[in-house]
């Protein structure tokens, strides 16, 4: 399912369609779609195909990341790392994979695709994806200063918040959201998933009191 182009090992996704495997199960894609849809890479021309996707990629001279294999000095791709930790420490099939929603396609497709190819196999049974966090109506970015750390919450040592907020509430605050929703951390939710957290934990003492009021 694989091949060699300039010391990088590609797989070949055609050939993995030929052998009856289904690249695009996950997210719903077909190969044509793919022509267009793949995330542009250096060395795309070493490929057979825009899709095929690396599992081994030659180091350039300045690359961080240098092991020696039988191709060339290089490293493993992206989509392989993941297979074999999975396969490593959960098994050739687990049940639950979990990632943000943008990991879909093409990470997991791919995950999926080299698991079938080297085990004849599903690598794993369900997919949760979970949406993406954004802070005050706007995507978490390093580069626009718009983040929040978990321990900037509970501190308050962010300028975009108004206070600390304990971790139950923010845990609470979390739960009312379904994992495929779209979650806005902002000072204003925040503050209102603590009253209504201080009036959930009121009712349940009010409650225990007039449970041992009445010797229930």
């Amino acid at each position: 399912m694989a091949y060699e182009s300039n010391g990088s090992i590609y797989f070949d996704v055609l050939k993995y369609k030929e052998e009856g495997g289904n690249y695009g199960e996950l997210s719903g894609r077909d190969i044509d779609e793919l022509l267009s849809g793949t995330r542009e890479l250096e060395g795309q021309g070493e490929k057979k195909n825009s899709f095929d996707f690396a599992l081994w990629k030659k180091a350039s001279p300045e690359h961080i990341m240098r092991w020696p294999s039988p191709w060339s000095v290089g490293f493993p791709g992206w989509h392989l790392e993941c297979s074999v930790m999975g396969t490593k420490y959960l098994g050739e099939q687990f049940d639950i994979h979990g990632g943000g929603m943008d990991l879909k396609f093409p990470h997991h497709e791919c995950e999926i695709a080299q698991g079938k190819a080297a085990n004849g196999t599903a690598p794993v049974n369900y997919w949760m994806h979970g949406n993406m966090l954004t802070l005050n109506g706007k995507r978490m970015s390093k580069t626009t200063g718009n983040t929040l750390l978990p321990g900037e919450l509970f501190s308050g040592d962010n300028d975009l918040l108004d206070k600390a907020y304990s971790p139950t509430v923010v845990r609470f605050f979390m739960q009312q959201a379904h994992y495929r929703s779209t979650l806005d951390f902002s000072s204003a939710a925040l503050r209102a998933s603590e009253k209504g957290f201080n009036k959930l934990m009121a009712a349940l003492k009010l409650l225990g009191e007039i449970h041992y009021k009445l010797g229930v």
